[in-house]
């Protein structure tokens, strides 16, 4: 990925993140999400190079056509995992729970 703006961006958020999970405590994470929040409302699709498809993917022969739900990962470290689900339009994710862990969303 070429260093533009938007790769410093990705970079800002990703320095936010560990700043923010590597605290335990969840009042602290409150505190320090106060921070990330801006980062990712800051993000766009097109920052991630995700642009919508320019025609319908054709069926083809064997009938394949793209998944309902695409995942892109970003980075992993140790304190955090960072990606984007990629929905086609009118699909959905299951609400679901995950024990222990903190996450933020945004859909664009």
């Amino acid at each position: 990925m070429p260093r533009d703006h938007k790769t410093h961006l990705i970079k800002k958020i990703t320095n936010q993140a560990c700043i923010t999970y590597r605290v335990l405590k969840s009042s602290d994470v409150a505190d320090s999400q106060s921070e990330l929040i801006p980062l990712l409302t800051a993000l766009r699709a097109a920052d991630l190079k995700i642009a919508p498809r320019k025609s319908k993917p054709c069926s083809g022969a064997a009938g394949l056509q793209s998944p309902t739900v695409t995942y892109m990962h970003i980075c992993e470290t140790e304190v955090f995992s960072m990606g984007v689900f990629l929905l086609r339009p009118g699909a959905s994710i299951p609400l679901h729970d995950h024990p222990d862990m903190n996450g933020n969303l945004r859909s664009c």
